[in-house]
């Protein structure tokens, strides 16, 4: 994690920063999240990022933002319906490319880390007409809180209007207390983007 920001802080040293397409920009959309070995459910992701344009030469941009997001996965077992639900404040730092096909369309891949953290979580299990519910965060939760991974994208610009696509591979084993053998639990998120460059 050390040598990500060491780069990123080289990176903005050693390069022209170029201020015409710098700003604040607003991301929403849906995830279609899931888990290891649980089934996909709905969440949704809102925020909003900085862009940086690092070179007036190439047209390289670094974004990094804040975003809430919705994760978990649904799984029914032996009659058993279980349900996580996490919620995490995420911090992606990202590089983009825009290639600009004319005056109003660009198409712009993006690549990156994510850093999250846990601010609600729990598994909700249903069971002939039964259902109780239970904490996955706090201190005598089943998952940690932190949570890094890696974020591609790719979308498309009219104008200053974002449309894009793209997915969260978790790097990180969410169990507490994991012991070798036992399936691991990792976040993974497809998600459909919409949002704003000011």
């Amino acid at each position: 994690m050390k040598k990500i920001y060491l780069f990123i802080v080289m990176a903005l040293i050693g390069s022209n920063v170029y201020a015409q397409d710098n700003g604040f920009g607003v991301r929403a959309g849906v995830n279609i999240a899931s888990m290891t070995n649980y089934n996909s459910k709905v969440g949704l992701h809102v925020g909003g990022m900085y862009r940086l344009q690092l070179s007036s030469n190439v047209p390289v941009f670094f974004e990094p933002g804040v975003m809430f997001q919705l994760k978990g996965g649904k799984l029914t077992q032996s009659g058993v319906s279980s349900t996580l639900n996490l919620a995490y404040v995420e911090v992606p730092a990202v590089f983009a490319y825009q290639f600009q096909l004319n005056e109003t369309w660009a198409i712009q891949p993006a690549l990156g880390p994510y850093f999250a953290f846990g601010v609600a979580g729990t598994l909700k299990q249903s069971y002939m007409g039964q259902t109780q519910s239970g904490d996955l965060f706090g201190s005598n939760g089943a998952l940690k809180r932190g949570d890094v991974g890696l974020k591609v994208a790719l979308g498309t610009l009219i104008k200053r209007v974002y449309v894009g696509v793209g997915y969260d591979l978790s790097f990180i084993n969410l169990p507490k207390n994991y012991t070798k053998g036992n399936p691991k639990l990792r976040n993974g998120s497809f998600y459909i983007s919409a949002g704003y460059n000011f």
